[in-house]
Protein backbone atom coordinates (compact mmCIF):
# COMPACT_ATOMS: atom_id res chain seq x y z
CA UNK A 1 0.00 0.00 0.00
CA UNK A 2 1.36 3.50 -0.90
CA UNK A 3 2.40 5.81 1.95
CA UNK A 4 -0.09 8.51 3.02
CA UNK A 5 1.25 12.07 2.67
CA UNK A 6 1.14 14.36 5.68
CA UNK A 7 -0.37 17.85 5.44
CA UNK A 8 3.09 19.50 5.36
CA UNK A 9 4.17 17.21 2.50
CA UNK A 10 1.01 18.02 0.57
CA UNK A 11 1.64 21.78 1.02
CA UNK A 12 5.28 21.43 -0.14
CA UNK A 13 4.20 19.47 -3.21
CA UNK A 14 1.58 22.07 -4.19
CA UNK A 15 4.13 24.85 -3.72
CA UNK A 16 6.65 23.07 -5.97
CA UNK A 17 4.03 22.55 -8.66
CA UNK A 18 2.97 26.22 -8.60
CA UNK A 19 6.62 27.45 -8.79
CA UNK A 20 7.50 25.10 -11.67
CA UNK A 21 10.18 23.22 -9.76
CA UNK A 22 8.26 19.96 -10.38
CA UNK A 23 6.76 19.00 -13.75
CA UNK A 24 3.30 17.48 -13.35
CA UNK A 25 3.73 15.45 -16.56
CA UNK A 26 6.75 13.70 -15.10
CA UNK A 27 4.78 12.75 -12.01
CA UNK A 28 2.17 10.85 -13.97
CA UNK A 29 2.33 7.11 -13.63
CA UNK A 30 3.72 5.13 -16.46
CA UNK A 31 0.89 4.03 -18.74
CA UNK A 32 -0.28 0.50 -18.19
CA UNK A 33 1.00 -2.13 -20.55
CA UNK A 34 -1.40 -2.81 -23.41
CA UNK A 35 -3.98 -5.47 -22.58
CA UNK A 36 -3.38 -8.52 -24.74
CA UNK A 37 -6.12 -11.08 -25.17
CA UNK A 38 -5.11 -14.38 -26.75
CA UNK A 39 -7.09 -15.34 -29.85
CA UNK A 40 -7.12 -18.84 -31.31
CA UNK A 41 -7.61 -18.56 -35.06
CA UNK A 42 -8.40 -22.28 -35.23
CA UNK A 43 -11.35 -21.76 -32.86
CA UNK A 44 -13.11 -18.49 -33.74
CA UNK A 45 -16.10 -17.44 -31.67
CA UNK A 46 -19.27 -17.89 -33.72
CA UNK A 47 -21.95 -17.76 -31.02
CA UNK A 48 -22.40 -14.91 -28.58
CA UNK A 49 -23.16 -15.49 -24.90
CA UNK A 50 -26.70 -14.25 -25.53
CA UNK A 51 -27.22 -16.81 -28.29
CA UNK A 52 -25.85 -19.64 -26.13
CA UNK A 53 -28.17 -18.54 -23.33
CA UNK A 54 -31.12 -18.62 -25.74
CA UNK A 55 -30.19 -22.11 -26.94
CA UNK A 56 -30.10 -23.26 -23.33
CA UNK A 57 -33.57 -21.83 -22.66
CA UNK A 58 -34.93 -23.48 -25.82
CA UNK A 59 -33.68 -26.88 -24.80
CA UNK A 60 -35.06 -26.56 -21.29
CA UNK A 61 -38.43 -26.62 -23.08
CA UNK A 62 -37.24 -29.77 -24.88
CA UNK A 63 -36.36 -31.37 -21.53
CA UNK A 64 -39.88 -30.91 -20.16
CA UNK A 65 -41.48 -32.38 -23.28
CA UNK A 66 -39.02 -35.26 -23.71
CA UNK A 67 -39.12 -36.43 -20.09
CA UNK A 68 -42.93 -36.54 -20.19
CA UNK A 69 -42.99 -38.72 -23.32
CA UNK A 70 -40.11 -40.93 -22.15
CA UNK A 71 -41.74 -41.46 -18.75
CA UNK A 72 -44.90 -42.71 -20.47
CA UNK A 73 -42.93 -44.91 -22.86
CA UNK A 74 -40.66 -46.48 -20.24
CA UNK A 75 -43.28 -46.57 -17.43
CA UNK A 76 -40.94 -44.98 -14.93
CA UNK A 77 -39.83 -41.51 -13.82
CA UNK A 78 -37.44 -39.91 -16.31
CA UNK A 79 -35.58 -36.67 -15.57
CA UNK A 80 -33.74 -34.68 -18.25
CA UNK A 81 -31.93 -31.38 -17.71
CA UNK A 82 -29.58 -29.19 -19.72
CA UNK A 83 -26.01 -29.55 -18.47
CA UNK A 84 -24.31 -26.98 -20.73
CA UNK A 85 -24.44 -25.11 -24.03
CA UNK A 86 -20.99 -24.43 -25.47
CA UNK A 87 -19.29 -23.77 -28.78
CA UNK A 88 -16.28 -25.73 -29.97
CA UNK A 89 -14.59 -27.12 -33.06
CA UNK A 90 -16.24 -30.24 -34.46
CA UNK A 91 -12.99 -32.14 -33.94
CA UNK A 92 -13.24 -31.53 -30.18
CA UNK A 93 -16.74 -32.99 -30.12
CA UNK A 94 -15.69 -36.07 -32.11
CA UNK A 95 -12.66 -36.66 -29.90
CA UNK A 96 -14.76 -36.34 -26.73
CA UNK A 97 -17.09 -39.21 -27.70
CA UNK A 98 -16.18 -42.74 -26.58
CA UNK A 99 -16.11 -45.63 -29.03
CA UNK A 100 -18.45 -47.34 -29.44
CA UNK A 101 -21.33 -44.93 -28.81
CA UNK A 102 -24.78 -44.35 -30.27
CA UNK A 103 -24.75 -41.57 -32.86
CA UNK A 104 -27.80 -40.44 -34.82
CA UNK A 105 -27.18 -38.20 -37.83
CA UNK A 106 -30.27 -35.99 -38.13
CA UNK A 107 -31.57 -33.44 -40.62
CA UNK A 108 -33.25 -30.20 -39.60
CA UNK A 109 -35.49 -29.46 -42.59
CA UNK A 110 -35.76 -26.85 -44.05
CA UNK A 111 -32.29 -25.90 -42.72
CA UNK A 112 -29.53 -27.32 -44.90
CA UNK A 113 -26.98 -29.71 -43.47
CA UNK A 114 -26.96 -32.33 -40.73
CA UNK A 115 -26.65 -32.35 -36.95
CA UNK A 116 -25.58 -35.13 -34.58
CA UNK A 117 -27.45 -36.60 -31.62
CA UNK A 118 -25.24 -38.67 -29.33
CA UNK A 119 -26.59 -40.97 -26.59
CA UNK A 120 -24.13 -42.73 -24.28
CA UNK A 121 -24.38 -46.51 -24.46
CA UNK A 122 -24.93 -47.08 -20.71
CA UNK A 123 -28.14 -45.01 -20.75
CA UNK A 124 -29.12 -46.55 -24.11
CA UNK A 125 -28.86 -50.05 -22.58
CA UNK A 126 -31.02 -48.92 -19.64
CA UNK A 127 -33.68 -47.65 -22.06
CA UNK A 128 -33.61 -50.90 -24.04
CA UNK A 129 -33.87 -52.93 -20.83
CA UNK A 130 -37.00 -50.97 -19.83
CA UNK A 131 -38.51 -51.36 -23.31
CA UNK A 132 -38.25 -55.16 -23.14
CA UNK A 133 -39.77 -55.34 -19.64
CA UNK A 134 -36.68 -55.18 -17.45
CA UNK A 135 -35.97 -52.88 -14.50
CA UNK A 136 -33.58 -50.69 -16.52
CA UNK A 137 -30.51 -51.68 -14.49
CA UNK A 138 -29.02 -54.16 -16.97
CA UNK A 139 -25.63 -52.82 -18.05
CA UNK A 140 -23.78 -55.22 -20.37
CA UNK A 141 -20.22 -54.55 -21.44
CA UNK A 142 -19.87 -51.69 -23.89
CA UNK A 143 -20.42 -53.08 -27.37
CA UNK A 144 -22.17 -52.10 -30.57
CA UNK A 145 -25.94 -52.43 -30.58
CA UNK A 146 -27.56 -55.32 -32.38
CA UNK A 147 -30.09 -54.72 -35.15
CA UNK A 148 -32.98 -55.42 -32.76
CA UNK A 149 -31.56 -53.00 -30.18
CA UNK A 150 -31.10 -50.36 -32.88
CA UNK A 151 -34.73 -50.81 -33.95
CA UNK A 152 -35.87 -50.31 -30.36
CA UNK A 153 -33.72 -47.20 -29.94
CA UNK A 154 -34.92 -45.77 -33.27
CA UNK A 155 -38.40 -45.37 -31.77
CA UNK A 156 -36.88 -43.46 -28.86
CA UNK A 157 -34.71 -41.22 -31.07
CA UNK A 158 -37.73 -40.47 -33.29
CA UNK A 159 -39.59 -39.33 -30.20
CA UNK A 160 -36.63 -37.19 -29.10
CA UNK A 161 -36.41 -35.68 -32.59
CA UNK A 162 -40.09 -34.70 -32.40
CA UNK A 163 -39.47 -33.04 -29.01
CA UNK A 164 -36.48 -31.15 -30.46
CA UNK A 165 -38.65 -29.96 -33.37
CA UNK A 166 -41.26 -28.71 -30.90
CA UNK A 167 -38.65 -26.79 -28.88
CA UNK A 168 -37.14 -25.18 -31.99
CA UNK A 169 -40.55 -24.11 -33.32
CA UNK A 170 -40.36 -20.87 -31.30
CA UNK A 171 -37.27 -19.87 -33.34
CA UNK A 172 -37.97 -21.45 -36.71
CA UNK A 173 -40.37 -24.19 -37.85
CA UNK A 174 -38.35 -27.30 -38.62
CA UNK A 175 -38.67 -31.05 -38.72
CA UNK A 176 -35.83 -33.03 -37.21
CA UNK A 177 -35.51 -36.65 -38.34
CA UNK A 178 -32.85 -39.34 -38.23
CA UNK A 179 -31.19 -40.29 -41.51
CA UNK A 180 -28.31 -42.52 -40.36
CA UNK A 181 -27.01 -44.38 -37.30
CA UNK A 182 -23.32 -44.82 -36.48
CA UNK A 183 -21.44 -46.45 -33.62
CA UNK A 184 -17.96 -45.08 -34.41
CA UNK A 185 -17.49 -41.31 -33.93
CA UNK A 186 -14.91 -41.16 -36.73
CA UNK A 187 -17.58 -42.18 -39.25
CA UNK A 188 -20.02 -39.42 -38.24
CA UNK A 189 -18.48 -36.56 -40.22
CA UNK A 190 -21.18 -33.99 -40.96
CA UNK A 191 -18.85 -30.97 -41.32
CA UNK A 192 -15.06 -30.44 -41.58
CA UNK A 193 -13.33 -30.97 -38.25
CA UNK A 194 -12.26 -27.32 -38.08
CA UNK A 195 -15.83 -25.97 -38.35
CA UNK A 196 -17.45 -24.50 -35.26
CA UNK A 197 -20.49 -26.17 -33.69
CA UNK A 198 -22.76 -25.57 -30.74
CA UNK A 199 -22.96 -28.49 -28.31
CA UNK A 200 -25.96 -28.80 -25.98
CA UNK A 201 -25.32 -31.46 -23.33
CA UNK A 202 -28.03 -33.15 -21.27
CA UNK A 203 -28.07 -35.30 -18.15
CA UNK A 204 -30.64 -38.13 -18.12
CA UNK A 205 -31.82 -40.10 -15.10
CA UNK A 206 -34.05 -43.13 -15.62
CA UNK A 207 -34.91 -44.59 -12.24
CA UNK A 208 -31.54 -45.33 -10.66
CA UNK A 209 -29.66 -45.21 -13.98
CA UNK A 210 -27.98 -42.03 -15.18
CA UNK A 211 -26.19 -40.98 -18.33
CA UNK A 212 -25.63 -38.20 -20.82
CA UNK A 213 -26.91 -37.13 -24.22
CA UNK A 214 -25.68 -34.37 -26.54
CA UNK A 215 -26.97 -32.50 -29.56
CA UNK A 216 -24.28 -31.07 -31.85
CA UNK A 217 -25.43 -28.50 -34.44
CA UNK A 218 -22.88 -26.96 -36.85
CA UNK A 219 -22.80 -23.17 -37.18
CA UNK A 220 -23.26 -23.45 -40.95
CA UNK A 221 -26.65 -25.15 -40.35
CA UNK A 222 -27.83 -22.38 -38.00
CA UNK A 223 -26.39 -19.48 -39.99
CA UNK A 224 -29.70 -18.66 -41.80
CA UNK A 225 -31.53 -18.27 -38.45
CA UNK A 226 -28.67 -17.09 -36.24
CA UNK A 227 -30.25 -13.63 -35.98
CA UNK A 228 -33.31 -15.13 -34.25
CA UNK A 229 -31.23 -16.69 -31.49
CA UNK A 230 -31.41 -13.68 -29.21
CA UNK A 231 -33.06 -13.78 -25.81
CA UNK A 232 -35.24 -10.77 -26.64
CA UNK A 233 -36.51 -12.31 -29.87
CA UNK A 234 -37.05 -15.70 -28.27
CA UNK A 235 -38.92 -14.39 -25.25
CA UNK A 236 -41.13 -12.11 -27.35
CA UNK A 237 -42.09 -15.10 -29.50
CA UNK A 238 -42.81 -17.45 -26.61
CA UNK A 239 -44.85 -14.91 -24.63
CA UNK A 240 -46.90 -13.62 -27.55
CA UNK A 241 -50.61 -14.22 -27.00
CA UNK A 242 -52.32 -16.37 -29.63
CA UNK A 243 -54.20 -14.38 -32.22
CA UNK A 244 -57.89 -14.78 -32.90
CA UNK A 245 -57.00 -16.55 -36.13
CA UNK A 246 -54.84 -19.12 -34.33
CA UNK A 247 -57.56 -19.64 -31.71
CA UNK A 248 -60.10 -20.30 -34.46
CA UNK A 249 -57.69 -22.69 -36.17
CA UNK A 250 -57.15 -24.60 -32.89
CA UNK A 251 -60.90 -24.78 -32.32
CA UNK A 252 -61.47 -26.11 -35.84
CA UNK A 253 -58.81 -28.77 -35.38
CA UNK A 254 -60.24 -29.84 -32.03
CA UNK A 255 -63.70 -30.08 -33.60
CA UNK A 256 -62.35 -32.71 -36.01
CA UNK A 257 -60.80 -34.92 -33.32
CA UNK A 258 -62.42 -38.35 -33.10
CA UNK A 259 -63.06 -39.91 -29.68
CA UNK A 260 -64.38 -43.42 -28.96
CA UNK A 261 -67.94 -43.56 -27.54
CA UNK A 262 -69.38 -46.77 -26.05
CA UNK A 263 -72.55 -47.61 -24.10
CA UNK A 264 -72.01 -49.92 -21.14
CA UNK A 265 -75.01 -52.18 -20.67
CA UNK A 266 -73.79 -53.46 -17.32
CA UNK A 267 -71.07 -55.56 -15.83
CA UNK A 268 -70.49 -58.68 -13.78
CA UNK A 269 -67.56 -60.38 -12.06
CA UNK A 270 -66.86 -64.03 -12.93
CA UNK A 271 -64.37 -66.54 -11.66
CA UNK A 272 -61.93 -67.83 -14.25
CA UNK A 273 -63.39 -71.32 -13.86
CA UNK A 274 -66.91 -70.02 -14.62
CA UNK A 275 -65.58 -68.07 -17.60
CA UNK A 276 -63.91 -71.16 -19.05
CA UNK A 277 -67.08 -73.19 -18.56
CA UNK A 278 -69.26 -70.81 -20.62
CA UNK A 279 -70.85 -72.24 -23.72
CA UNK A 280 -73.37 -71.36 -26.40
CA UNK A 281 -76.79 -70.52 -24.91
CA UNK A 282 -75.52 -69.62 -21.43
CA UNK A 283 -76.94 -66.42 -19.90
CA UNK A 284 -74.88 -63.88 -17.94
CA UNK A 285 -76.99 -61.54 -15.75
CA UNK A 286 -75.58 -58.01 -16.03
CA UNK A 287 -77.29 -56.58 -12.94
CA UNK A 288 -79.13 -53.91 -14.93
CA UNK A 289 -82.91 -53.64 -14.61
CA UNK A 290 -84.97 -53.37 -17.82
CA UNK A 291 -85.45 -49.73 -18.79
CA UNK A 292 -82.66 -48.50 -16.51
CA UNK A 293 -80.16 -45.93 -17.76
CA UNK A 294 -76.84 -47.19 -19.10
CA UNK A 295 -73.49 -45.43 -18.84
CA UNK A 296 -72.16 -43.74 -21.96
CA UNK A 297 -68.38 -43.80 -21.92
CA UNK A 298 -66.42 -41.17 -23.88
CA UNK A 299 -62.80 -42.20 -24.03
CA UNK A 300 -62.06 -43.53 -20.54
CA UNK A 301 -64.69 -41.45 -18.74
CA UNK A 302 -68.38 -42.19 -18.17
CA UNK A 303 -69.67 -38.80 -19.29
CA UNK A 304 -73.42 -39.35 -19.79
CA UNK A 305 -76.36 -41.55 -18.83
CA UNK A 306 -78.54 -42.83 -21.66
CA UNK A 307 -81.38 -45.09 -22.69
CA UNK A 308 -80.48 -47.91 -25.05
CA UNK A 309 -82.66 -48.55 -28.09
CA UNK A 310 -82.72 -48.48 -31.87
CA UNK A 311 -83.18 -45.88 -34.56
CA UNK A 312 -84.29 -47.49 -37.77
CA UNK A 313 -82.04 -50.47 -38.28
CA UNK A 314 -79.23 -49.09 -36.14
CA UNK A 315 -78.51 -49.56 -32.45
CA UNK A 316 -78.67 -46.19 -30.71
CA UNK A 317 -78.78 -44.48 -27.31
CA UNK A 318 -80.68 -41.43 -26.14
CA UNK A 319 -78.79 -39.23 -23.66
CA UNK A 320 -80.76 -38.63 -20.49
CA UNK A 321 -78.23 -36.87 -18.28
CA UNK A 322 -74.67 -35.64 -17.75
CA UNK A 323 -72.29 -37.28 -15.28
CA UNK A 324 -70.56 -34.47 -13.39
CA UNK A 325 -67.17 -35.79 -12.28
CA UNK A 326 -64.49 -33.07 -12.75
CA UNK A 327 -61.74 -35.10 -11.05
CA UNK A 328 -61.76 -37.71 -13.79
CA UNK A 329 -60.11 -37.14 -17.17
CA UNK A 330 -60.71 -38.47 -20.64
Amino acid sequence: MADVLSQSEIDALLSALSSGDVDAAEMRDEPDAPQVRPFDFTRPSKFSKDQLRTLRMMHEVFCRSAQTHLSALLRTVVEIEVASADQMAYAEFVNSMPAPTLIEVVTMDPLEGNAVLNVDLPIAFSIIDRLVGGPGTHRPRLRELTEIEMALMSNVTDMLAAAFSEAWASVTPLRMRSVATEMNPQFATVVPHSDMVVLISFEIRIGKAAGTMALCVPYIVLEPVIGRLSAQSYLSTTTQAPSDESREDIANRLAEVEVPVAAELGGVQLRVADLLALGAGDVIPLGLAPGADVGLRVGRRVAFTAQAGTRGRRVAVQITGVVDDPERTM
